[in-house]
């Protein structure tokens, strides 16, 4: 079935490449974000998709959910990331009161790197760590039209990193935010919230706003540990006729404190020679994490005739201090798309996109023995830079009255690795009836190469267990002793690009006037996981295979990342709308999301039950998860609503993965008298929890309460 799914995906891009001299043309791939679950009782939908065009809601043949900004302000989420617990497939992770980890249908790790993460259309992934910073991404939540998800493979519109979907967090036009809104809140663990947006408008085809967000409370429910957010943004929008133009522009800047921190200083010698582990002295420090960004971005458009043009371009700076991710990046980037109706049966799009990214690493300190954090990530190469050139096409053809296709390849070139990667799909759509559709499809996808694996290493401070040489027992119990030691996993600049062939299909209907449903069933196959191999000790007691000398007698251990991992996800998605009266809403979603992964087993970290790694880590993964949200508007003036979620449990015969089951119950209640009047809400998140990890080994999390007011004045 493997070499079956991925020689398909080679023949179908070469299909394309020599079907394209006859036409070509868009897919509803392109156009697959935007809309609301309540409309899906309506079939007149129109959906869009940032810099894409509008299209109804039944043409679209692909897995998509979006979550709304009326979901979104009645859940009584705080952030982004929480608010994407709403959507099937998804899994959201919570590490701390304001720090998340989110994946798409499974391979859930703490930075995930097959998903790509947009905000209007521009990208929010890091190049230097190959993941997204939640904490990073952050906006008054009322500036928010929807979060769309696209599930599934869709490299051939969106390019590296789109392996297992696209999320794209769209913002409001600012001629929906004139006006000022205030919003402040208050909660357990010192939580303290303001924000502020100014919407006015220039002339009659021109408005702007203003938005100010400061959040501050404690980084964890069991410390005061201290976090801090401050987020600024600007948004103006030109429309007249057939053109448009938006350009943003804002920053943000995060910091969290962490007393529990110690730095370390290496001794030449230990302090007692049969003692070896007093060659390491700790240092009571204070670790501040800071976080910076700023950014600015240009999209517009045009129609003429019976085509349409449409450009984006963005910059932005970013950095942190947080040892396993410190550095910079500077990136532009600018994509252009053309999409021509050839003929009534026929529709082409075409587009093209450049990105230049610049990395500034820490390298080893001269003094690097002395004040070492615990684990720290660095690199041979201080100023790194990369670029990322693509090219693609995709038709879209009306086969009967019924039937429409979407043929489409990107040909994309990374400078990293100096690699070019095809990522073609094909997708089928059929609509049986204005209420009912089935939509199939099949898509390549490749994660984009970055410093992580390739070109930076990581160092974690531990101990190793050896004899003490020379050691006579009847001064020391046993003579074997702690030494200093660190693990250290180099980067690897040898490797494939990390790639997906996904097959999926699904069914979109209405059932009736109050209840829709949508379902969708996928198989995915992996190739060039990363994967850590066997390694080897490089120095023991101090000397080391170069000849070089450590102090102390430190030992290290060497091993260092390979592409020798695959794996093959499988699973199915459900959401449901149902309206049982007009005061009553339910928005209900399920996923099943079943992982394994193989390599080698001449490697030692393949085996799932004896050395954990990767594999281990991919294998061991909850199989359900499920949310139930209701939203019960009382009167004009009072809505109660509740949020229940459920992670499945995880068995292993390792203790490290063990897991048991989590659901957990939200609730929150607000009143507003009148439209004028403030909203004051009252929102408590994990009702009746007690204490429990989101995932094994991570920070414990806890009931937590706070009180939201939030008013509109035009």
């Amino acid at each position: 079935m493997k070499k079956n799914l991925h020689s398909l995906s080679y023949f179908l891009s070469a299909f394309i490449l020599s079907f394209y001299s006859a036409a070509s043309a868009s897919s509803d791939i392109d156009n697959l974000m935007s809309m609301d679950l309540d409309e899906l009782t309506s079939q007149n939908v129109t959906v869009t998709t940032a810099a894409k065009k509008e299209q109804p809601l039944n043409d679209v043949p692909a897995a998509i959910y979006v979550i709304t900004n009326e979901q979104i302000r009645r859940s009584g989420v705080r952030s982004i990331a929480e608010a994407l617990e709403l959507a099937p497939g998804v899994q959201v992770t919570k590490l701390s009161e304001f720090n998340w980890q989110v994946s798409l249908r499974g391979l859930n790790e703490t930075l995930f790197n097959k998903l790509l993460v947009m905000v209007d259309g521009r990208s929010v992934f890091s190049p230097l760590m190959s993941g997204t910073f939640w904490h990073t991404i952050d906006t008054i939540l009322d500036d928010i039209d929807r979060i769309e998800i696209l599930r599934g493979s869709a490299g051939t519109m969106w390019g590296g990193n789109a392996t297992n979907g696209v999320i794209n967090i769209i913002t409001k036009n600012s001629n929906e935010t004139l006006g000022q809104f205030f919003e402040i809140a208050h909660g357990q663990y010192n939580y303290k919230e303001a924000d502020y947006r100014y919407g006015f408008q220039l002339n009659d085809f021109t408005t702007a706003r203003l938005s100010v967000k400061g959040v501050q409370s404690d980084y964890y429910s069991f410390n005061d540990d201290e976090w801090n957010n401050y987020n600024v943004a600007f948004r103006t929008d030109y429309i007249e006729d057939d053109q448009f133009l938006t350009f943003q522009l804002g920053g943000y800047h995060t910091k969290s404190e962490h007393s529990s921190w110690y730095t370390y200083d290496f001794l030449e010698q230990p302090l007692h020679p049969l003692y070896p582990d007093t060659a390491i002295v700790a240092n009571p420090s204070l670790l501040k994490d800071y976080s910076r960004g700023v950014y600015s971005s240009l999209n517009f458009g045009k129609t003429l005739d019976d085509t349409q043009y449409k450009g984006s371009f963005w910059i932005d700076n970013n950095s942190r201090t947080e040892p396993t991710a410190n550095g910079q990046y500077s990136t532009v980037n600018g994509d252009l798309l053309m999409i021509k109706q050839l003929n009534e049966q026929n529709e082409l799009t075409m587009g093209i996109g450049a990105r230049y990214t610049r990395l500034k690493i820490p390298t080893a300190k001269a003094n690097y023995y002395t004040g070492m954090q615990p684990y720290q990530r660095l690199a041979y190469e201080r100023v790194q830079r990369e670029q990322i050139y693509n090219v693609f096409s995709q038709l879209e053809t009306q086969l009967t009255d019924k039937l429409t296709s979407s043929l489409g390849v990107k040909v994309e070139h990374f400078t990293r690795n100096d690699t070019t990667e095809l990522q073609p799909q094909l997708r089928l759509h059929y609509k049986a009836t204005d209420d009912h559709q089935l939509w199939t499809g099949i898509g390549r996808a490749v994660v984009t190469p970055s410093a992580v694996d390739s070109t930076t290493d990581m160092f974690v401070l531990g101990n190793a267990i050896a004899s003490i040489p020379n050691c006579d027992l009847s001064q020391h119990p046993s003579c074997v002793g702690m030494y200093p030691a660190m693990n250290y996993t180099a980067g690897n600049k040898d490797m494939d690009n990390e790639s997906v062939v996904t097959w999926d299909a699904g069914y979109r209907g209405k059932i009736t006037d109050t209840f829709s449903l949508d379902a969708t069933v996928f198989y995915s196959e992996y190739d060039n996981l990363r994967m850590i191999d066997d390694g080897r000790w490089i120095c023991t007691y101090g000397y080391c295979e170069d000849g070089t000398t450590l102090p102390g007698g430190t030992a290290i251990f060497r091993n260092s990342y390979s592409d020798n991992l695959t794996a093959q996800s499988y699973g199915a998605e459900l959401a449901l709308f149902w309206q049982p009266s007009e005061a009553i809403n339910f928005n209900t979603s399920y996923s099943f999301i079943d992982t394994q992964a193989e390599c080698d087993s001449r490697y030692r970290t393949c085996d799932t039950y004896l050395n954990g790694g990767y594999k281990a880590l991919y294998d061991h993964q909850p199989n359900h998860y499920g949310s139930i949200q209701m939203m019960w508007t009382l009167n004009p003036q009072w809505q109660i609503d509740w949020w229940l979620k459920h992670k499945g449990s995880v068995s292993s015969s390792l203790e490290y993965y063990e897991a048991p089951a989590i659901t957990t119950l939200d609730l929150r209640v607000a009143w507003q008298q009148k439209h004028s009047w403030p909203l004051v809400e009252f929102v408590v998140d994990g009702l009746g929890s007690s204490t429990y990890e989101d995932m094994p080994n991570k920070a414990p999390l806890e009931e937590t309460v706070f009180m939201r007011l939030s008013w509109t004045t035009l």
